[in-house]
């Protein structure tokens, strides 16, 4: 799909040159985090994977692990499964373990003894080993740094102008808990090696979050210094690993991406802004069809409103909502005199970043069409996608399922006549409404 040679993506460079394509963010950050997980021991996921397998299917074991949750005054929740698919479950499955940990570990400790079960004799070695319950806590810390910038990106709202500077913030970041700092400063995100030896901060200066500092102190953990080292390489690794696989994945100086700051609403009417960008001519001639090469009249027109924007709306009388970039660049239109600049704010927009809409609108059509309704037609399922998200409503719209109000369309509608001759002696005809 998106090699460099061959593949669908280079196929539709060739056939329609200056197309934009971006693979899904979403699911390229769980795919950086799946790459990197493979350096940590695989008994970390086998762990919450036979948990999860033993409880599941006996209602016996769930209420006997409830009587160990209630004594140890701990909320009666259930385990969750680690899936192979959905981009933010193992953080909630790595929190869940912890957040039942010291009830889990009485259950299978009870449970191996009384029954020597080979399923549970695993699970009661692991619950019981200290340095376990310390990959989680690493886990715990830095999955939902992913799972943040995923749920982000998740969003039906327009992000993609916020999408290269919150790639940089967390490629950064990551790069900061196992680099120095001057390295990092002095050099650019593009460059950066982050398997460099040279630069490597050593184990005691790793940054592996709090609950991570804290528990190592332990004095079963301090005094076997020899799997101390080898937590420590492993979550190096996984920091690597991360790094290296969204760097793989991301162009730190994306010729598209990092300009599109330009379109925020708040740098959009900042005139100090100006001093920054003057232009917005580095970003039209990277998006060749959306602002032909060839169109220069074009481009001067949408600089020259682009520049002298934060002057007429500095003047405005009424407020325009800077909150959501599609609502502000849709109300400039209605200024009158920026409608080129709203046109073109408002087609860079709409690139596309993530597959989460694609994977909401699926997962909604495989509800509506199973096995028993397998012969709805693509007109009305159409029909049934629309009906939802009009009920549904926009933001700030108040909208929503309990208070909607069809207008008078819908009613005629859904009142049309239907006539129809009944069958038999008594023919006639019956007007329903």
């Amino acid at each position: 799909m998106m090699g460099a040679n061959n593949s669908v993506a280079s196929r539709l460079h060739v056939s329609c040159p200056g197309i934009f394509i971006m693979k899904c963010v979403c699911h390229s950050a769980h795919l950086c985090v799946s790459e990197a997980c493979k350096y940590l021991p695989r008994s970390c996921e086998d762990l919450a994977r036979n948990i999860y397998n033993f409880l599941k299917s006996s209602s016996k074991r769930q209420s006997e692990l409830k009587q160990f949750q209630r004594f140890m005054d701990i909320e009666p929740h259930k385990m969750l499964h680690p899936s192979q698919t959905r981009w933010l479950s193992l953080g909630a499955v790595v929190s869940r373990l912890l957040e039942q940990w010291d009830a889990l570990k009485l259950f299978f400790t009870d449970t191996y003894l009384s029954q020597r079960l080979i399923a549970t004799e695993h699970i009661y070695q692991n619950l019981n080993d200290p340095f376990m319950k310390l990959y989680y806590y690493f886990l715990d810390w830095i999955l939902p740094m992913f799972n943040k910038f995923n749920s982000f990106f998740q969003t039906k709202e327009v992000v993609v102008n916020d999408l290269h500077d919150m790639i940089i913030e967390l490629y950064t970041e990551i790069l900061q808990c196992f680099l120095k700092k001057d390295y990092i400063s002095r050099t650019p995100l593009n460059e950066i090696n982050p398997k460099n030896s040279m630069y490597q901060l050593i184990n005691n200066q790793l940054y592996l979050g709090i609950s991570v500092m804290r528990y190592k102190e332990k004095p079963e953990i301090v005094k076997d210094q020899h799997r101390l080292k080898d937590f420590y390489e492993k979550c190096r690794q996984f920091l690597q690993a991360a790094t290296v696989e969204i760097k793989k994945r991301y162009n730190m100086n994306d010729p598209v991406l990092s300009k599109l700051k330009s379109l925020k609403p708040i740098n959009a009417t900042s005139l100090s802004f100006r001093d920054e960008i003057p232009s917005l001519l580095p970003l039209m001639t990277t998006l060749p069809r959306i602002v032909p090469e060839d169109n220069s009249q074009l481009m001067q027109s949408i600089d020259s409103q682009w520049r002298r924007l934060p002057l007429t709306l500095s003047n405005l009388n009424e407020d325009i909502n800077i909150k959501y970039p599609d609502l502000f660049w849709s109300a400039v239109k209605q200024l009158g005199d920026y409608s080129e600049l709203a046109d073109f704010a408002l087609s860079v927009l709409s690139l596309p970043h993530a597959n989460a809409d694609c994977e909401r609108v699926f997962s909604t059509v495989n509800c509506m069409k199973t096995k028993l309704r397998n012969r709805l037609n693509t007109e009305t399922i159409n029909g049934a996608l629309h009906t939802k998200q009009h009920i549904k409503g926009g933001r700030d719209s108040g909208k929503n399922c309990v208070n909607f109000q069809p207008n008078n369309e819908m009613f005629s509608r859904m009142t049309k006549n239907i006539l129809y001759e009944k069958s038999g002696d008594n023919k006639g005809t019956i007007d329903h409404r």
